[in-house]
């Protein structure tokens, strides 16, 4: 008899007082602002991450990336396993440049999908820029984010 009045009064109490259960529509998760200060706070400015492109254009597939001060400054690319030649780091995005494309993406994008972790940064970001075209989308998965050099 007991457990089920502490079980009622939990209930009561829940209820009375307003729990908020955070979702997808819940203003603290799903503000751009949010999640590039989320981002912020866990990086240090120099990170490696796992990138893998999706999309019609130099770099495509797997690659281990170096970030320092917002520069790629050297990857990998997996699937080949050899280095990115350094002319080629440009065409790598940073996680600081990914969420400008989101930004412009959000603009002038026909479609935008963004999920993001629990640290801040994208987890998955699929663009198509153009309804009608073909080859121009694109879709960027980053994962295995790690503060520091690799």
């Amino acid at each position: 008899m007991i457990k089920r009045s502490y079980f009622i009064l939990f209930f009561v109490l829940v209820f009375a007082g307003g729990c908020e259960i955070a979702g997808p529509d819940d203003p603290r998760t799903s503000d751009e602002a949010d999640y590039r200060s989320l981002w912020s706070r866990f990086q240090s400015g120099t990170y490696y991450f796992r990138l893998d492109r999706g999309c019609f254009c130099v770099n495509a597939g797997e690659h281990w990336v170096q970030v320092e001060d917002g520069v790629v400054t050297s990857a990998h690319n997996i699937w080949r396993d050899e280095p990115v030649l350094p002319e080629h780091l440009e065409y790598l995005e940073s996680i600081e440049f990914i969420f400008g494309m989101i930004d412009q993406a959000k603009k002038e994008a026909h479609s935008l999908e963004v999920e993001y972790s629990d640290d801040g940064y994208p987890t998955l970001v699929s663009i198509d820029w153009i309804e009608l075209a073909i080859d121009d989308e694109m879709t960027l998965r980053i994962s295995d984010v790690h503060v520091g050099k690799r």
